[in-house]
């Protein structure tokens, strides 16, 4: 009767040690992996709504350039909300600053690709070190 027990709180605590490598394994490789299809599907996308954004120079670009950074305002923003839930208010916040700065009259600034290089180097283990580093300042 005894063994049974003690083979039972052996059982349980190999259980719970194999849960906490598991858990610990996981976080690891999501921290460490940058989000490359991220980088290979948005960031052309970014980089070619800053190119559209020369457009701004001429007056019936600029117009143009203003309907396309809605769509991509959605786009990004949805990519975020479907990466990290509602969580990283930060990220909206960050998002809505370079919406305005694309729509200022220093729209020609590549703010959508910075933000989308921004977000992905921000998910890797190295960038959340280094920005955490800098709010420690």
């Amino acid at each position: 009767m005894e063994a049974a027990i003690l083979q039972r709180k052996q059982s349980a605590q190999l259980n719970q040690d194999r849960a906490k490598t598991d858990s610990t394994s996981k976080q690891k490789s999501e921290e460490s992996s940058p989000d490359f299809w991220g980088l290979i599907i948005f960031l052309p996308l970014a980089v070619m709504a800053d190119l559209l954004g020369v457009l701004d120079l001429t007056g019936f670009g600029a117009i143009i350039v203003r309907i396309i950074d809605i769509p991509i305002l959605g786009i990004l923003w949805l990519w975020r909300i479907l990466k990290q839930g509602m969580k990283g208010q930060s990220y909206q916040h960050q998002l809505m600053l370079a919406f305005l700065i694309e729509l200022s009259p220093f729209g020609i600034i590549p703010t959508w690709t910075t933000f989308v290089l921004y977000c992905c180097f921000k998910d890797t283990k190295l960038g959340k070190q280094t920005i955490g580093k800098m709010k420690k300042i």
